[in-house]
């Protein structure tokens, strides 16, 4: 996290930077787990606007995809985005102020209740306050439960209010570290990551991998050109207290794990087969992707002559994934669960899970996704693979544009699944969880083609794009105002 006091800082790079102690928060007190988070968040929004609760359940899913949602309103209400004049300029600055606000306070709210120092808890009783008695994490949770660093990557914004902008990057510290710390510490295993059983699959290794990208970022923005204005402040040392492992030992995971996944990798079918075959999960394939862009950054950076070579074997896997399944997505979106054949990928479900497919997408240009290159790292899409800029931007586009066509209902409601083969709605739920990470990935992919555009330059785009993005803006707006009136 960043200290005003330690200098001039720069908007990249702004996890994890604090002058004070980061030791994870002690398991809850028996008085503490009895109570209830606040706001109470649901599952779902029934069709009368009321809030579904799955189970009588509160699930840490559902916190966290909200609290990205109210993150991206609260950073793209600037002056250029939503709160421009040509959309809506009663945004920017209080209600852009308003929403940060409300993002610490959920922060606060999930570390305290779901987070036992980086163990995640799935799911608290509504009524009671009790906490799975099995005791187990879920690793899919991580990936973009981690990715709540993206507000302070853009606190800069927030500059203009000097006590918000120190909070921010200081209040949510033990929140962004400890979910890494926890799966090297607890889950990792000489080049291996494990469920709780001990067990390893493609969903052990990409669920970890993509929980990992944060601490990763936090290390390669210290290191970048720039970073003596941000986390460079601090030294070597004193970051590798907070975040929990030095880049050292960071090195030295990466290096195992990319062992494992060299006597993993199926030339043949683009993909990995850790025992459990070569059909994946969607959202497994984009937190791998993203898993594996962090970890070849960092060999790149911290390792040496082989471990520079080892990063470029890794990302190119990386581009060959994801030029695996890009075919297979349709306007509607990409199948729950894929199948890689030596004759390329295939559908190996009837469902398009809409969460899935819009966490996939983000993985791909949210906060420190597949695209994002920057001076001191490795830079393989701006040296090699500029085409892969233009194939992200097409599905960015046809996602968003399919969108707007296939998952909105007549009532403005966003729906959980379609079909794959068709695009019908299969599920025409309007939740929680699916709708904060659509508002999230609609608000960091919008821009990536050409078919959508920010309010300031709407002038300077042809009048069907211009309303293409008000439309857009619309339906993030709609959605986080229905979510909030349920709570």
């Amino acid at each position: 996290m960043i200290i005003r006091a330690l200098g001039t800082l720069s908007v990249a790079g702004c996890l994890f930077l604090l002058a004070v102690s980061c030791t994870p928060d002690a398991d809850r007190s028996p008085e503490t787990a009895a109570d209830l988070p606040q706001p109470a968040v649901p599952s779902s929004i029934n069709t009368d606007g009321s809030p579904e609760f799955r189970n009588n359940r509160l699930y840490v899913a559902d916190y966290s995809n909200l609290l990205h949602a109210v993150s991206i309103m609260a950073t793209v209400s600037r002056q250029s985005e939503y709160g421009h004049e040509n959309y809506r300029p009663e945004l920017y600055p209080e209600k852009m102020m308003e929403r940060a606000e409300q993002w610490l306070d959920m922060v606060g709210t999930i570390d305290r209740h779901f987070n036992e120092g980086g163990k995640v808890i799935r799911w608290l009783d509504r009524q009671t306050g009790s906490a799975p008695e099995d005791g187990n994490t879920d690793l899919a949770l991580y990936p973009h439960l981690v990715y709540a660093y993206h507000i302070h990557h853009r606190s800069g914004r927030f500059d203009d209010n000097e006590l918000l902008f120190n909070r921010l990057n200081r209040e949510a510290t033990n929140y962004l570290v400890t979910p890494g710390r926890y799966l090297m510490n607890e889950r990792y295993r000489t080049g291996v990551f494990q469920h709780h059983d001990g067990s390893v699959d493609h969903k052990s290794m990409s669920y970890a991998l993509g929980g990992l990208h944060a601490n990763a970022y936090a290390w390669v923005v210290w290191k970048k050109p720039g970073g003596q204005d941000d986390m460079g402040v601090l030294t070597e040392a004193a970051l590798g207290h907070h975040m929990g492992h030095t880049p050292d030992q960071m090195v030295q995971i990466y290096r195992e794990t990319a062992e494992t996944l060299d006597d993993a990798w199926d030339a043949s079918r683009s993909i990995y087969d850790f025992g459990d075959g070569t059909t994946w999960r969607l959202d497994a394939v984009g937190a791998m992707i993203r898993g594996k862009k962090a970890m070849y950054d960092f060999l790149y950076m911290f390792g040496d002559d082989d471990d520079a070579e080892t990063s470029h074997r890794i990302f190119d896997r990386t581009a060959a994934m994801l030029e695996a399944v890009a075919p297979l997505a349709e306007p509607w979106g990409m199948p729950e669960k894929i199948e890689f054949t030596e004759d390329g990928a295939r559908a190996a479900s009837e469902t398009v899970n809409l969460y899935h497919w819009y966490q996939f997408l983000n993985h791909l240009g949210g906060g420190y996704g597949f695209d994002r290159e920057r001076e001191g790292m490795p830079m393989y899409i701006d040296r090699y693979r500029n085409d892969l800029k233009n194939l992200i931007g097409e599905l960015s586009d046809n996602a968003l544009l399919g969108a707007l066509e296939y998952h909105v209902d007549g009532e403005g409601r966003l729906v959980t699944a379609v079909s794959y083969g068709e695009g019908s709605v299969t599920d025409d739920r309007l939740t929680v969880s699916t709708a904060g990470m659509f508002i999230t990935m609609a608000a960091n992919m919008y821009r990536k083609g050409s078919a959508f555009e920010r309010a300031s330059d709407w002038g300077n785009v042809p009048d069907d794009v211009a309303r293409r993005s008000l439309v857009l803006h619309d339906l993030k707006f709609s959605l986080v105002e229905r979510i909030e009136d349920a709570l």
